[in-house]
């Protein structure tokens, strides 16, 4: 599992969110108007693939769940067990700001399971990632944009001082557009695997292991092979990607972690000084595009070296990776710490 991985390639390890205890917190929503619930008090315009525009006629309070499709797209029908990439964007009703946008070139979308569990949810955005997959049904189509209301006690009650970051209250009440922006599988050109790659195993479509029959012992250097050339922007040092993955030791009988099988994907930094991965995944992920496949093989010295991780990866083991880019963005600057005052 991912989580039984070091620092340097896990997600950060705990939500440090209380529930909803709301001991000294208020909520920001207190002024003279009474407000209005819903698409009463807001209107949403743009087209598919932007930042949406958000005319409020009124404060949103907090209120039950409301849903309102924009746009019907026309891409394929969307299928329980697909998974989906998402772009979305989140406005706090009584601040009328918009306050995550994944259309701000510094933040990805995620992927969503249709039908699936939303995973454990490790920051605050999770909680949003994770109720926006349960609202995208079997049926939709790629291209669809619709828009829901929600009060922060309705949609989060076990975490409604979850969101302080974002400015967002207790009791506010909060506007989400969210795009179906493609299924998320490799798209581009196809390649022909080189002579030292592993088999790539798929089930219902989609990578389950790495056969090694046939294949060579590890070179000991770092290689890299395009299986598929997305057709979307080069990955650039430093920023943040989306992917889905698959990790299997030289030999290994299975996997000793993936992420096809469940939502979310994965959001890591590759490059820079603020990479949070093996630096085998930096050196080959770097300078690839988005809607790309990549198989990489990691030696010891570009992965864990002489430390064994748990029981699935023994110490000096050469890792082998199928990478899925699914979206990209320029990772925000780490914030600023004031110096210690005498």
């Amino acid at each position: 599992m991912l989580s039984r991985l070091p620092r340097s390639f896990r997600r950060p390890t705990a939500l440090v969110i209380a529930p909803a205890l709301a001991l000294s917190l208020a909520a920001c929503g207190s002024d003279d108007s009474d407000g209005a619930e819903g698409f009463d008090a807001v209107e949403v315009s743009g087209d598919f693939g932007t930042t949406p525009t958000f005319d409020f006629s009124d404060q949103l309070v907090a209120g039950e769940e409301e849903q309102k499709t924009l746009i019907e797209g026309d891409g394929p029908e969307v299928a329980d067990g697909d998974q989906v990439l998402v772009q979305y964007t989140v406005a706090d009703g009584f601040t009328e700001d918009v306050v995550l946008d994944t259309y701000d070139q510094e933040t990805t979308g995620f992927l969503a399971t249709v039908g699936g569990e939303a995973a454990q949810p490790q920051v605050a955005s999770d909680l949003f990632t994770g109720y926006l997959s349960g609202l995208i049904d079997d049926g939709m189509t790629v291209g669809t944009r619709f828009a829901v209301t929600v009060g922060v006690p309705q949609a989060f009650a076990d975490y409604t001082t979850a969101f302080t970051d974002y400015g967002i209250g207790n009791e506010d009440g909060l506007v989400f557009v969210v795009d179906l922006a493609s299924l998320a599988a490799p798209t581009g050109t196809e390649k022909k695997a080189p002579a030292w790659a592993p088999t790539v195993v798929e089930k219902d479509g989609v990578p389950a292991s790495l056969d090694f029959k046939g294949t060579p012992k590890p070179s000991g250097d770092l290689e890299v092979a395009t299986l598929v050339k997305g057709d979307g922007p080069v990955v650039k040092s430093g920023q943040t990607i989306l992917v889905n993955y698959l990790g299997q030791v030289y030999k290994g009988k299975k996997p000793f972690d993936e992420s096809f099988s469940r939502s979310g994907g994965l959001s890591a930094v590759v490059g820079g000084k603020q990479a949070s991965v093996v630096k085998g995944w930096s050196k080959g992920l770097v300078g690839q595009t988005v809607g790309s496949r990549v198989l990489l093989e990691i030696p010891p010295a570009l992965g864990y070296g002489d430390q064994k991780q748990g029981d699935s990866i023994p110490a000096n083991s050469t890792l082998y990776f199928v990478v899925d880019i699914a979206d990209a963005a320029n990772t925000p600057a780490p914030a600023a710490t004031e110096a210690p005052t005498e």
